[in-house]
């Protein structure tokens, strides 16, 4: 299909933009791989040649620098990324593009729910699926968002529903956004969550393991997460800021801010641009825990006898951050058992004392009324 032909008025690219329900969709968006001045759309192929035969595009997006994030992880990102972001919502499903010869699609049949929010700088569009979350943030067309998002929803809502994990599907001769683990490093990921008898979270998958597992010693179980965008560090020392006296905020300058709460401590990892900024608080230094549900945000509290953690929680909801602050309290009252030592007497046992008596009776050491003496009282204490 030519550039030009597939923009005339009679021709299906045309055709396709006058049938979307947004102004967003254009014939030039759809056929068109690179613009003068601006970057780049796409290097491979122009949109219309991604669509299926029957499919209907219906809203576009794009953005320049802010890329596409996975679950808080940008990918095609930067200042000086060259490519745009793309995102397309059609009939059937929403199409992902990052540095412009990648791509990956998200089938309705996936998807959970779908949410726009428009501000007065930053408008994004969010897809949910069981296993992770996509968020899109929006440089133009920021009118159409909310109406993208109750389409999406709607044709989610119609769609059979699936067991699919992750609902991304690949897009041919575009290289992956995202590459899948191996069947090796699932199972391992899997082995870190607990037993099906034992406390667990259900935003705990294994996608947001990867997230953490480099923090977490090699037989570690998870049994929660957490997702937010800071951390408050109080007491002993930890600064002078904004946020009160001896109290540093940690901010996630590459990501969320995520805490994993494990059978052995809470630790909270903030992605930075140089490494990481890592704290591990072992259940034996937590003197207490309290979770605050406020309108905004919703915090963890960790008091220790040195310093207060105040880690911001935005995922997951209330009532499981409620089972994460009992699951503490219980493994803070099971670290402060006194241990219970067992007597350990030095004496044998009688069957054993007696065994030895009759060697001395028999070798003469123990004379006969001695033998029938001892005797006796241990046969009483059998």
């Amino acid at each position: 299909m030519g550039l030009f032909d597939s923009s005339e008025d009679d021709g299906p690219a045309n055709t396709l933009a006058t049938s979307a329900r947004g102004e967003s969709v254009t014939s030039d968006i759809l056929t068109v791989t690179t613009k003068r001045i601006e970057s780049d759309y796409l290097q491979v192929k122009p949109l219309i040649e991604v669509l299926e035969e029957d499919e209907q595009p219906q809203h576009f997006f794009f953005n320049i620098n802010k890329g596409i994030q996975k679950d808080g992880e940008a990918v095609g990102d930067g200042v000086t990324n060259e490519n745009r972001s793309l995102c397309l919502v059609t009939d059937q499903r929403v199409l992902l593009f990052a540095n412009g010869n990648e791509g990956m699609s998200i089938p309705y049949t996936t998807v959970k729910a779908a949410k726009s929010k428009s501000g007065l700088t930053k408008a994004k569009l969010t897809i949910v699926t069981n296993a992770a979350e996509y968020e899109m943030y929006v440089s133009q067309n920021k009118d159409e968002l909310d109406n993208a998002a109750d389409y999406i929803q709607s044709q989610v809502n119609a769609a059979d529903e699936t067991d699919e994990a992750t609902g991304l599907e690949t897009i041919p001769d575009f290289k992956r956004i995202w590459d899948e683990s191996d069947d090796e490093e699932s199972l391992s990921l899997n082995e870190r969550q607990p037993a099906s008898d034992e406390p667990r979270g259900d935003y705990v998958t294994t996608e947001r393991l990867k997230k953490i597992v480099d923090i977490l010693d090699n037989d570690e179980v998870v049994h929660f997460l957490t997702r937010g965008s800071t951390v408050d560090v109080e007491g002993s020392g930890a600064g002078d800021s904004l946020f009160g006296d001896d109290r540093s905020r940690k901010s996630g300058t590459r990501g969320y801010v995520r805490a994993v709460v494990t059978d052995r401590r809470v630790a909270v990892k903030v992605p930075q641009f140089l490494g990481n900024d890592e704290r591990s608080v072992p259940y034996s230094n937590i003197t207490s825990v309290d979770l605050d549900t406020g309108l905004v945000n919703k915090r963890l509290t960790l008091q220790t006898p040195g310093q207060t953690y105040h880690i911001e929680a935005q995922e997951p909801g209330k009532d499981e951050l409620r089972d994460i602050t009992r699951f503490i309290r219980g493994k803070i009252s099971e670290a402060n058992q006194p241990d219970v030592v067992q007597a350990d007497s030095s004496d044998p046992e009688p069957l054993e004392q007696l065994e030895k008596l009759k060697d001395l009776h028999d070798q003469g050491v123990v004379s006969d009324e001695e033998f029938e003496d001892k005797k006796s009282d241990l046969l009483d204490k059998i």
